[in-house]
């Protein structure tokens, strides 16, 4: 069966990426990290090079994975090339223009942390928060960034890459994370090493598909077997990879907002909502685009005292934030607050150019628009506007 339902949404406009105030704590590296984020916009990965720690880098890439000895000679060697290839990875695809957009920075003696965050017109959001430092001559260095898309720091992304360049059973036996494991389990699990390596997601079935469930939930097979199931757009397959993927990554919130995501697409809005909320608690960044989306599936559960508190936080954190305000006006449509929604609509067509008519209005998705577009307070203000 494919997938023929998508992820049911209630919001209908992109996050506009424009800067965000973030704190100058030394306003010398705010500086250098501009530069950073104008080669991030500009898919410049020269521009990127000069602030990414070598020595750091490196030394992170390969603690993370068992890399065979020719392969570690190698990525040493052609460092610079295969880095811009996993930089390629983790930003927007090439032509598209989404931008990066800086959400906080802090840094003080030496050392902070900078937060991005991407606002894609699909309505996913992807956060990258980066780990920074002066070296001896105080210049800005990156030494490792975690990316939300991934659930992962880069570093441990290119370890897992580097693993999969040329996988042996002795690399696989440490990394199965279960006890003596057998010559077949070996020899399964590196073939399917092989299939992630060539993002072969039939040949990485056939070998799945024969695994025990203990295998199954070691986490690095637990967690390509969800993104190839999701590749191959099979739902069926997706839902069943999806429950072992929840139960293995449960306590670590680096993956909820993946997980989310995922919960979406099956439809499970209660425990899509958790899981981002969860995802939001552990980033710690105040913002306007999570709490958006946290509305968004709060009111698909049908949960909308919930839904409006997190659409209230949304456009308080963050005004500029469009997404917020069409949070705001579906939840207070849908609780029949024609008044309250009439806020969100004025403040819609003020500040993002919109002209809110009701025929514009009834041929949204979202149905509650038509009981609005009928509603005597919308017509009495729009009146008063035209």
């Amino acid at each position: 069966m494919k997938i023929a339902k998508q992820i049911t949404t209630v919001i209908v406009l992109i996050v506009l990426a424009t800067p965000l105030f973030a704190a100058e704590d030394d306003t010398k590296a705010f500086g250098q990290f501009q530069g950073f984020l104008e080669g991030m916009d500009q898919k410049s990965f020269e521009m990127m090079q000069d602030y990414i720690d070598q020595t750091d880098l490196t030394n992170r890439i390969l603690s993370h994975q068992s890399v065979q000895p020719d392969v570690e000679q190698m990525f040493r060697s052609d460092f610079w090339n295969i880095i811009e290839r996993g930089v390629s990875l983790v930003l927007p695809p090439e032509g598209s223009k989404v931008k990066g957009e800086l959400i906080q920075f802090a840094f003080e003696d030496g050392q902070g942390r900078a937060c991005v965050r991407f606002g894609y017109p699909n309505h996913d959001f992807q956060f990258q928060r980066f780990e920074l430092r002066h070296d001896r001559r105080g210049r800005l260095k990156i030494s490792d960034w975690f990316d939300s898309n991934k659930g992962l720091t880069f570093s441990a992304l290119m370890g897992e890459e580097l693993l999969t360049a040329k996988p042996t059973k002795e690399a696989t036996r440490r990394i199965l994370s279960i006890g003596a494991p057998t010559d077949l389990q070996l020899f399964q699990a590196t073939e399917l090493l092989k299939a992630i390596r060539d993002r072969d997601a039939p040949r990485f079935f056939d070998i799945y598909n024969e695994f025990d469930d203990q295998l199954k939930k070691v986490p690095w097979i637990a967690k390509n077997a969800v993104f190839m199931a999701h590749d191959l757009k099979d739902i069926d397959r997706f839902a069943r990879t999806l429950e072992i993927f929840a139960d293995v990554f449960a306590d670590d919130p680096d993956m909820a907002l993946l997980l989310s995501d995922y919960y979406l697409i099956v439809q499970d809005y209660e425990r899509a909502l958790t899981a981002l909320q969860r995802f939001e608690q552990h980033f710690a960044v105040n913002e306007g685009a999570l709490p958006a989306r946290l509305s968004a599936i709060a009111l698909a559960a049908g949960k909308l005292e919930e839904a409006e508190t997190f659409a209230v936080e949304a456009t308080t954190n963050e005004p500029k934030v469009e997404l917020g305000w069409w949070s705001l006006l579906r939840v207070r449509t849908a609780a029949r607050d024609y008044q309250g929604a009439l806020v969100a609509l004025t403040y819609l067509e003020d500040n993002f150019g919109h002209r809110l008519d009701a025929r514009k209005l009834r041929r949204d998705k979202f149905r509650g628009f038509t009981k609005l577009a009928s509603s005597q307070e919308f017509k009495d203000w729009r009146a008063g506007r035209d």
